[in-house]
């Protein structure tokens, strides 16, 4: 959620101040091989099982698999042409075939790939044209679809993003974009919640359009998209809103859980709680003023909490953590432009509370990049007065409700169990 401007930092140390910006995640505007952009989809296995395939991180030759139960992983490109993930091989057909043979251990199976309809689009927003993609059920008919709105990364959406196949498959079409300045589509990078949001409704706009006949049309919005969604829905009418992975709290209050997250996990407590307050409250300044002001006050307290053994255990996935780690000069001549318009001080709870579709949040129980027990907290009192808003908290879950499990072939990844289930059978009830 904030992430992208911590690591835009770190890769920022190596430029001098007249290079150019350096990445944020993915490069933006890369897009997947169009040799491999056909084979992404749905490959049915035997016994009811399947394997889906996207990009992965905007690289032009990088793909990855997801298994019915959830275990994911990223494929590497082999010198035979075939795809490798641990102990899973996979060899694509041509891709009008629309089969591949997956190989794991000494299993070898063949997948044919499901009938997914897919229609390229694009759209405009703020005069700017940006690229999406509808993703229809086999058979082309759906009730309900769902917009996708990303993250905080610069990965091209229409490529990477698993859930508008485990959607589609599920029977909810989904219309998913890439986001200004990513993929196909146009413009700069923005992090402003307000441009997403009218991004986003164009997006709406866009996908009734293409599937007309299709009445119920709401957001899914992960991450930094959870704070989106809601705002979505202030600027196009929506049937309803999910949030996943995402806080009803603002990106300042998100730093400061984050902040007394990492000093609760190492130890400290009472008087190093206190300082901690004290150092949020400089650098929420900073963020408040696009990096104009608070400097001073930072460096003074740099200076007075010298070696101090707590300063050590803020890691940089907090914008506090990284403000300790870098100067002055490169954080006010990096940071503006890296953060992309941020709306770091925006409040979600007012927007949550007014909003008229019903809504969905998925939440991580053990989310250590958005802690969610102020935003349950949130959500429990507003559902004292609104029955329509269900929150599902999945206790293992990290961020991208993803948690460990144990495969037949050893500990791995895997999105939560019933994730997609959950979500596809609410969307359509």
């Amino acid at each position: 959620m904030l992430t992208f401007i911590t690591a835009a930092l770190v890769a920022a140390a190596t430029f001098s101040a007249s290079a150019a910006a350096p990445p944020l995640d993915a490069m933006p505007q890369t897009r997947l091989d169009p040799e491999l952009r056909c084979l992404l989809g749905v490959y049915a296995l035997p016994a009811g099982r399947s394997v889906t395939i996207t990009g992965v991180g905007g690289q032009p030759r990088g793909l990855q698999y997801t298994l019915s139960n959830g275990q994911f992983g990223n494929l590497s490109e082999g010198a035979d042409g075939s795809y490798i993930g641990g102990t899973l091989a996979l060899r694509f057909e041509s891709c009008s075939a629309g089969t591949l043979r997956m190989t794991q251990g000494p299993v070898a199976e063949q997948g044919v790939r499901l009938r997914l309809i897919e229609k390229e689009s694009s759209f405009t927003s703020d005069g700017l044209k940006l690229h999406g993609k509808l993703v229809l059920p086999p058979g082309g008919r759906a009730q309900s679809l769902a917009v996708w709105i990303e993250g905080s990364n610069n990965d091209p959406s229409t490529d990477d993003t698993i859930w508008q196949y485990e959607l589609a498959r599920r029977g909810v079409a989904v219309f998913v974009y890439d986001k200004r300045g990513t993929g196909a589509s146009a413009g700069a990078p923005s992090s402003d919640f307000h441009v997403r949001a009218r991004d986003t409704a164009a997006a709406v706009q866009a996908a009734r359009q293409l599937a007309p006949s299709i009445r119920r049309v709401g957001v899914l919005g992960a991450s930094q998209g959870g704070w989106v969604a809601p705002l979505t829905a202030t600027h196009s009418r929506l049937d309803f809103v999910i949030a996943a992975f995402a806080l009803a709290e603002s990106p300042i209050a998100q730093d400061q859980a984050l902040v007394e997250q990492y000093l609760r996990e190492a130890g400290f407590d009472g008087g190093v709680l206190a300082d901690a307050r004290e150092l949020t409250a400089i650098t929420e300044r900073i963020v408040r003023s696009n990096m104009r002001e608070g400097f001073t006050e930072l460096e003074a307290f740099k200076v007075k909490h010298a070696g101090a053994p707590w300063l050590g255990a803020l890691q940089p996935r907090s914008y506090t953590g990284i403000f300790l780690k870098f100067g002055t000069e490169e954080i006010k001549t990096h940071g503006p432009a890296l953060a992309q318009g941020l709306s770091f001080d925006f409040e979600p709870r007012p927007v949550i509370e007014a909003i008229k579709p019903r809504q969905l949040w998925l939440l991580g129980g053990k989310d250590r990049q958005a802690p969610n027990a102020g935003t349950q907290a949130i959500l429990r009192q507003i559902q004292q007065r609104r029955k329509d808003i269900a929150v599902e908290v999945f206790p293992n879950a990290d961020h991208g409700l993803i948690e460990p499990i144990q495969a037949d072939n050893g500990p791995a990844m895997a999105y939560s169990a019933k994730l997609f289930d959950l979500t596809a059978n609410w969307i359509k009830k």
